[in-house]
């Protein structure tokens, strides 16, 4: 048994755009530097206040990290999805016309 499989080329290669698009805004946000609000005794001085500001610290750089990742990661999905539609337009290009 045959069946027809029509694929829009079209509209996978707009998602690898909006992937694109996402992947230079999680880059963006990514190498943004850590606020300078956040510094010793920007808190005020106690040992806790100290302790908040480091905590606030790491989670921001952690949040810079993840987004990084995040870029890498809809870079390659739009990869990917171009690949994808170059292959089936390769393959459409290829396929052989059913008898008549």
């Amino acid at each position: 048994m045959s069946a027809d499989l029509t694929v829009e080329t079209t509209l996978i290669r707009q998602a690898a755009a909006v992937l694109d698009e996402a992947s230079s805004n999680f880059a963006a946000g990514g190498q943004a530097s850590i606020c300078p609000l956040l510094h010793d005794g920007s808190l005020g001085r106690s040992a806790v206040a100290r302790e908040v500001a480091g905590a606030a610290t790491r989670r921001v750089e952690q949040a810079l990290e993840a987004a990084r990742l995040l870029a890498d990661h809809a870079r390659d999905a739009a990869i990917g999805l171009r690949a994808a539609a170059a292959a089936f337009e390769v393959a459409e290009s290829l396929a052989i016309a059913p008898p008549r």
